[in-house]
């Protein structure tokens, strides 16, 4: 078998137990992540078998499906669940404080902005939480300040940077600013704001080749300054912000006919990253339909319409107040959407084939949901920290167990 050969390759050893390497890898393969985590407290063996490099890259190889990041509102502070596209409950990060979970955050991170626009990066592979250092607000209430965010790598180094943009909006003054997680004295450091007043729908930016995007208010950016349709971008190399991408708007303005205007579209587009490119999800409150445009030339700036979706009747009648923001698209096609309506909102699952929608999970506006696609394996420090805590014999009992696992005796 194919397991067989690769332990072989390995170099892998003997385990403590009753199973022979080869086999012990064809089960723990099989096994999520959260239970390898725990059975590294088995043995000193078992913790060098499951933290071997090759184990790590052949269980994420053999686990790819992403994970939903959803906040959950409880009291007194907020936890994050880790769910499958089913809706099943895979991990749960207790703790977190209050705040709300932000769309487009990171493949391996979640971020949690607070009440006060105050900002936690989750670990959700070792659970932890860093607490970013408070920001600047002059003395103003945070409740009449607006925020936006965008957390990336950038393209040359991979050094990972936080963009926060906020706006008071008594006196519509920017203040922005830019962080660089990882650093140990870490601080907010005054950056150029954006050329033009940011869409109020789309509150947080989306990473694509180093740069964060955005969408503009239409209505509020000056025509004769901003170009029509343009997508400010923020570099997190330079820390400096560009109008050269167009958007799809003035096409969609084009098909329309006439019955859309610059101050529709404030309320109707949202911005995601699907596929490996920009994604800007269009919602029609006039057909119920959600056409999503994808770019497919950066330097030309062109964009192609590649799905229109038939919104669930359970939404008809509410008009803009739904908010619609495309996660994901599965490997098998389906798309994944997060459905807003006031306060509510619910994460549904699309399928173009037979055009029909279900749900995974409810959420709200004041928690949010996120696409995590990082590996839950916890790292090797993590399990030398739990070793001790089970007897050396247990070796022999789990690893029975799971030979009785492996030829369906008990199942997981």
């Amino acid at each position: 078998m194919a397991s067989t050969a690769a332990a072989a390759g390995w170099g892998l050893g003997a385990v403590d137990g009753v199973l022979p390497p080869e086999l012990l890898l064809d089960v723990l393969l099989r096994l999520p992540a959260g239970p390898i985590c725990r059975l590294r407290a088995v043995c000193r063996s078992w913790l060098a078998f499951t933290t071997d490099p090759h184990f790590v890259a052949a269980h994420a190889a053999r686990h790819p499906a992403p994970l939903l990041a959803v906040g959950v509102q409880g009291f007194p502070r907020l936890c994050v669940d880790l769910v499958d596209l089913s809706g099943n409950l895979v991990k749960q990060i207790l703790r977190v404080g209050k705040g709300r979970v932000v769309s487009g955050s990171s493949a391996d991170r979640v971020l949690v902005a607070g009440e006060d626009h105050s900002v936690r990066v989750l670990n959700p592979t070792t659970g932890s939480i860093s607490i970013l250092p408070s920001h600047r607000c002059g003395g103003a209430d945070p409740s009449t300040i607006a925020a936006w965010f965008a957390f990336g790598q950038t393209a040359s180094t991979g050094e990972c940077k936080l963009v926060r943009i906020l706006l008071n909006i008594d006196n519509s003054r920017h203040l922005s600013e830019v962080i660089t997680i990882g650093d140990t004295d870490g601080e907010w450091r005054e950056t150029a704001n954006p050329p033009g007043y940011l869409g109020w729908n789309c509150t947080n930016g989306v990473v694509f080749k180093g740069a964060a995007y955005f969408i503009l208010d239409y209505c509020f950016s000056d025509p004769s300054f901003l170009e029509r349709g343009c997508m400010p971008s923020f570099d997190f190399a330079t820390e400096k912000w560009s109008v050269a991408l167009q958007g799809p708007l003035n096409r969609i303005l084009e098909e329309s006919n006439g019955t859309l205007s610059y101050h529709d579209l404030a309320n109707q587009l949202m911005l995601s990253g699907l596929k490996g490119t920009l994604c800007t999800s269009h919602w029609n409150d006039q057909f119920y339909t959600v056409d999503l445009w994808f770019l497919t030339d950066s330097e030309k700036g062109t964009w192609s319409k590649d799905h229109r979706i038939n919104v669930d009747a359970v939404f008809h009648g509410i008009g803009d107040y739904l908010k619609v923001q495309p996660l994901l698209v599965t490997d098998e096609g389906k798309i994944v959407l997060s459905m807003q309506m006031g306060s509510k909102g619910v994460v549904q699952i699309y399928d173009p084939v037979t055009d029909t929608s279900s749900d995974i999970i409810q959420i709200s506006i004041y928690t949010g949901a996120s696409v995590f696609t990082g590996s839950l394996l916890c790292p090797q420090s993590v399990g030398r920290a739990l070793y001790e805590v089970l007897p050396q014999s247990w070796a022999l009992r789990i690893s029975t167990a799971l030979m009785m696992f492996r030829f369906g005796v008990i199942k997981v």
